[in-house]
C-alpha cells in the first residue's frame, strides 16, 4: 500500500454515506445474508434458538447493520426491507425443521420504525403461512434504533402480535432510555441483558450487584432472561450460578450461516447422545 493510499485509509470516515441507489441494488442482488447466533439453556446446555443477524456483503465490503438499518429507515426502505426479512429467515427456520431441528425458535430483530408499517402483521403472516411455522416459534426483538415517537400506534402494533402469538423480547436491555418503558408496557416474553454488563462483570463488586437486580427483575416479570455477548467459562458459570436462564455469546458459537449452523447442531447432538451413552 502506497503512503497516499494509507493516508485516505486514515483519514476517510468511520461511516460510510449509504444512498436509496444502494440499498435498492443490495435489495435486488441478494447482498443481504443472515447469520444464526444460538441460544443455549443454561441449566440444560441445550440449544433453544437462534437469532437472525443480517450483514450487508456490498460489493466493497461488509457492512454492520448499525450502519445500514438506519439508512434504511432514513431513506424510507425499511418497508420494503421488511418482506424480505420475514421471507428469508422464515425460510432457513423450514430448513432447520427439516434437517431434524423442528423444536427451535427464529428469533429477528425489528426497529421501532417498522412498527410504524400497517403491513407488518400481514407481512408476518404471509410468510408464516408460506413455510408452515406456528407463530409460537416466532420471537420479535424490539430494537431501539430510535425512540418510540409514536407510543401509542408502536405498542398497538406489538399487541396485535402478541394477539397472534408471535414473542416479544427486550433486546439490549439496559443500554437505551427506554428499556424500562419496554419493561413496563410490553408485556414481553424475555428479556435480553445488554452485553456490556456481561463484559464488565467482573470489574467490580457493584456490576455483580446489578447483573443479579436485573436477573431478580425479569424473573419477578415472568420473563425468561438471558445474557447477550458470554465470551468465558467463568462469565458462564457465575451466570447460571445466579439464575440466568438462556445465554448467547462467542463462548458458545459465533453467528454461522445456515448451513455450518446445521453441521453445528449436529456435532452438538452426536456430542450430547454421546455423553448420555457414557452416563449410562
Amino acid at each position: 500500500m502506497s503512503f497516499v493510499s494509507s493516508l485516505k485509509k486514515f483519514f476517510s470516515p468511520r461511516r460510510r454515506i449509504i444512498g436509496t441507489t444502494d440499498l435498492r441494488r443490495a435489495l435486488k442482488n441478494n447482498e443481504f445474508v443472515f447469520y444464526y447466533q444460538p441460544e443455549w439453556d443454561l441449566k440444560t446446555g441445550e440449544v433453544k434458538g437462534v437469532e437472525a443477524l443480517i450483514r450487508w456483503e456490498s460489493p466493497n465490503g461488509i457492512i454492520p447493520p448499525a450502519e445500514f438499518i438506519p439508512a434504511l429507515e432514513q431513506t424510507g426502505l425499511i418497508n420494503e426491507f421488511t418482506p424480505f426479512l420475514f421471507d428469508q429467515t422464515l425460510h432457513d427456520l423450514r430448513e432447520l425443521y427439516q434437517a431434524g431441528f423442528d423444536h427451535l425458535f427464529m428469533s429477528v430483530n425489528l426497529s421501532v420504525v417498522q412498527l410504524h408499517d400497517p403491513l407488518l402483521l400481514d407481512i408476518i403472516r404471509k410468510s408464516l403461512d408460506n413455510y408452515a411455522i406456528m407463530p409460537e416459534k416466532l420471537e420479535c426483538e424490539i430494537t431501539e434504533t430510535k425512540s418510540m415517537d409514536k407510543p401509542e400506534l408502536e405498542f398497538q402494533t406489538l399487541q396485535q402480535l402478541r394477539d397472534n402469538h408471535i414473542k416479544l423480547s427486550i433486546d439490549d436491555f439496559g443500554s437505551g432510555h427506554s428499556s424500562f418503558n419496554y419493561l413496563k408496557d410490553l408485556n414481553a416474553h424475555k428479556l435480553k441483558i445488554d452485553k456490556e454488563f456481561i463484559q464488565s462483570l467482573f470489574d467490580k463488586p457493584a456490576n455483580e450487584t446489578i447483573m443479579r437486580t436485573i436477573i431478580g427483575l425479569g424473573h419477578s416479570l415472568n420473563l425468561i432472561v438471558l445474557a447477550e455477548g458470554i465470551e468465558t467459562s467463568a462469565q458462564e458459570q457465575w451466570l447460571r450460578k445466579n439464575g440466568c436462564d438462556y445465554g448467547q455469546g462467542f463462548w458458545f458459537s459465533r453467528p454461522l450461516p445456515l448451513t455450518m449452523l446445521i453441521s453445528f447442531l449436529r456435532a452438538q447432538e452426536d456430542q450430547t447422545n454421546t455423553s448420555y451413552q457414557s452416563e449410562k
